[in-house]
This record gives C-alpha cells, sequence and structure tokens, in this order.
C-alpha cells in the first residue's frame, strides 16, 4: 500500500484521470489539504507509521459529513469506493480492507483537540479568494447547531446521576466482596417511569419527584464515597481500576446536585453555568426566542459570510451576545480578504457604538436608519434592503444548507473537542462544495 499516492506520475494512469473528472476529485480539487495539514503538529512518535497522513485524516471527516453516514459504515464505504480511497490519499491493494472502524473518530480526537479554526480559515481563505466575486462585501449572524441529547428536564438530569452512581457502586462492591448496600433503588426506578409515561406532569407532581431524586442522590454520593474508601483499602482493588474519568463525572455530579438543591430551594434565583447534560457537562442552554423551539442547547456561533462562503467568527457552548462580536467580525473579513466597504447584519448588532465604529470606517450597513434622512436616501435606502434581504435569504438559507444535508441538525459527537470539530469540518464540507460550482465556471471574458 502507497499511503502518499497523490504526487505519482499518473498522466497515463486511468484511474487518477476518471478520479480528476469525479466529483470527489472536483471536491478534492477545491480544498487546499497540504495548507490545512500544515497547521497541525506532525507525529513525531516511533512505531509503526499512521496509516493515513494528517491529509488523509481530514479527508474522513470531509467524507463523513458529504455523505452522512456512521463512522463504521464510512470505512465500509472506503473498503469498496476506489474514488473515496484516493480523495484520503490510499489505495487498497485487491483483497485488503480497513478493519479498525474507530479511526474515523480518532481521526476526530486528534484533529478536534488541536484545532484552530482562524488559521484553518486564513488558509481557505488564501486558496478561493481568487475564485470569489465581491469578497468586500460582508454578512453577519449566529446560529446554534444543536447537539444529539435528549431534551434536558430536572428530573431526567437527577435520574441520570443516581442511575450511574448505582451502577458504579454495584460494580465496585462485587470486585471487593462487599455487600451492596440498602437503597431503595429498584422503588425509586418505578417511580420515575410511572412519572415519565404520564402525559399531564404537574409541577406539584414535579416539585415532588426531584424531592425524592434529590434525596436518593445525596445518599448515593455519600455511600459512593464509603465504597470507594473500601475500594483503596481492599486487597483486591485491582479487579476494577477507576480512572480519571470515573472521578471527573464524580465531579460533575456534585456540581449538578448543588445546582438542582439551589434550583429545588429557590426558583426564582439564576443558576450560573447550569449542567443540562451528564453526558455532556458542557452544555447550556441558548435562549434563542424562536417561535418553534425558544431554548436549544448546542454550540452558538457567530458566522461571517463572504460571497456564499461561511467562515466562524466565534463559537461557544456557552450563550454570548452576538451584538458585540460586530466589530471583530468585521477585523476578521479584514485579515481574510483585507477590504470591507458593505456589512448586512441582524437588528441586534445595530447599537450605537457598531454604527459609530461603522461610519467611521466608511462601511455601509444595513441597519435601519436613525435621524433625518441624508440628501441620497433614495440609494441608501435600496442598498440596506438589499443587504438585509441577501443577510435573511442567503445566509439562513446556508444554516440550513449546512443542517439538512451536511450533518449539522444533531451533532452527535460525544466529547467537546470532537463536537467542535465536528461542526467546523461540516461547514467546511458545505463551503467546498460552493467552491466547487464556482471553481467550474468559466473565466469572464
Amino acid at each position: 500500500m502507497e499511503t502518499q499516492l497523490f504526487p505519482i506520475e499518473s498522466g497515463r494512469s486511468q484511474e487518477w484521470y476518471r478520479f480528476q473528472h469525479h466529483e470527489l476529485g472536483k471536491l478534492h480539487s477545491t480544498i487546499p489539504f497540504r495548507d490545512l495539514a500544515s497547521q497541525y503538529p506532525t507525529s513525531s512518535h516511533r512505531g509503526r507509521p499512521a496509516f493515513f497522513s494528517i491529509e488523509g485524516g481530514i479527508g474522513l471527516q470531509i467524507l463523513k459529513m458529504r455523505y452522512g453516514v456512521s463512522d463504521a459504515k464510512l470505512i465500509e464505504l472506503l473498503n469498496e469506493n476506489a474514488m473515496m480511497q484516493l480523495f484520503c490519499g490510499i489505495r487498497l491493494r485487491p483483497g485488503q480492507y480497513i478493519r479498525d472502524k474507530d479511526i474515523v473518530g480518532r481521526w476526530r480526537k486528534f484533529l478536534g483537540l488541536r484545532l484552530s479554526p482562524e488559521a484553518l480559515q486564513k488558509q481557505l481563505a488564501n486558496n478561493w479568494a481568487p475564485k470569489m466575486e465581491q469578497t468586500n462585501v460582508g454578512l453577519s449572524d449566529a446560529t446554534c447547531y444543536e447537539s444529539y441529547v435528549r431534551y434536558p428536564t430536572d428530573v431526567k438530569l437527577l435520574w441520570e446521576c443516581c442511575e450511574w452512581l448505582w451502577k458504579q457502586i454495584r460494580q465496585i462492591s462485587k470486585s471487593v466482596g462487599q455487600a451492596l448496600p440498602r437503597v431503595k433503588f429498584k422503588e425509586q426506578y418505578q417511580k420515575y417511569l410511572n412519572y415519565q409515561r404520564r402525559r399531564k406532569k404537574t409541577h406539584k407532581l414535579e416539585r415532588r419527584r426531584r424531592k425524592s431524586l434529590l434525596y436518593l442522590l445525596k445518599k448515593l454520593r455519600r455511600i459512593m464515597t464509603e465504597v470507594i474508601g473500601c475500594w483503596t483499602r481492599s486487597d483486591r482493588w485491582d479487579k476494577i481500576r477507576l480512572g480519571p474519568a470515573v472521578f471527573s463525572r464524580l465531579g460533575w455530579i456534585k456540581k449538578i446536585y448543588q445546582q438542582q438543591q439551589l434550583h429545588y430551594d429557590r426558583p426564582s434565583a439564576k443558576v450560573p453555568n447550569r449542567i443540562v447534560s451528564l453526558a455532556k457537562p458542557y452544555l447550556r442552554p441558548i435562549v434563542r426566542g424562536k417561535e418553534t423551539r425558544r431554548v436549544e442547547f448546542g454550540m452558538k456561533v457567530n458566522m461571517l459570510q463572504v460571497d456564499g462562503i461561511n467562515f466562524i467568527e466565534y463559537g461557544d457552548f456557552e450563550a454570548f451576545h452576538e451584538g458585540i462580536r460586530l466589530k471583530k467580525t468585521i477585523w476578521a473579513h479584514r485579515r481574510y480578504f483585507s477590504k470591507v466597504t458593505h456589512l448586512g447584519a441582524d437588528a441586534i448588532y445595530a447599537t450605537n457604538a457598531n454604527r459609530r465604529y461603522c461610519s467611521a470606517q466608511g462601511i455601509t450597513t444595513g441597519f435601519r436608519r436613525k435621524g433625518r434622512a441624508g440628501k441620497q436616501e433614495d440609494q441608501a435606502k435600496i442598498m440596506r434592503q438589499t443587504l438585509q434581504r441577501a443577510r435573511a435569504t442567503i445566509m439562513e438559507g446556508s444554516f440550513g444548507n449546512e443542517k439538512n444535508h451536511y450533518g449539522l441538525a444533531k451533532v452527535k459527537a460525544k466529547t467537546y473537542a470532537t463536537e467542535k470539530a465536528w461542526i467546523f469540518f461540516g461547514i467546511l464540507t458545505a463551503n467546498a462544495h460552493k467552491m466547487m460550482k464556482k471553481w467550474a465556471k468559466p473565466p469572464p471574458g
């Protein structure tokens, strides 16, 4: 097998010719893989070389977003499809297969832990700018890429903590030969099921369930501390290993208990940094104020769009006010394309500070006019309407396109780093498909 297949002299290679004219070959030609890979550190550890290069690892993530399949299914397709293999920079021999179904996830983790969106997007902008038009016009808006989690409620969250603790207590007690402590877990489990099956859950009933689960969680935390103490003193401690992940989750459960107890005792009090998921403690409720869903749970991203291509200006799982990001959005636009003359943004960006800054920089905005009309109000009104129409149609449409066709409707990554990588490469794949169409256009004149 030859892992670096692109530098070969393939003028006589029929397969390479087919790849260049295949959709994946055209998509590959629009993405500067070598420039993107240069932003990642090369591996210096000894041992067997990696099956994929960094370019190949990036290619795996783009293929996953392009076809919208699971990691295991992607490997099955890769084993059968020569075009997908060439896209990732490898070519399997007849009868040779990749049997490691977790390799896509490991590459996502590697890329996510070292992800620098600004540096990667700078390389993309340098490569794509010659084919882009009107790079002086920018659009800005925020969206939320939701995580694949069950809709959080206080009762569900408390029960998840109790269930995980009871599972750990049973495993550790069995390993050290200790009898299980007396806990009415089965009784609480049946009450939880009965509550969840109810069509109408009154406030009084919900308060009663939360009170019972808070008491159970407090008791299980105390028992867990005692069981861990027995485990450390036992001569059979090597029967089960308690790694850092277990103690990290115990810390999150302690914080959840404190937050939920505060919320129960003082319902009107604001709970800072409120945890809504035990599996993903970094998630926060993002209040969007939409008609269909008022609250979303995922990564909120302030986006810059230039000629239909989206660039992440800032993203966080904590809620933030996108209106204060306008100046930094303009600075990001200048870093990528050097010049900004027109900017379209939502009304939430139209603060007095932002208006003064844009006026001082000579940037025409789509904000609604304040004060008296100027001498050329008719032309200014047409420009404002054009910018607002572009933001409301082109930019909002691009968000829907990414979520419906590039795996961003529900992000199924399981950790903070992999979720960021999932979102970045989903946006990158959507942008590359747009650039592929621009690449296919004949030059003007």
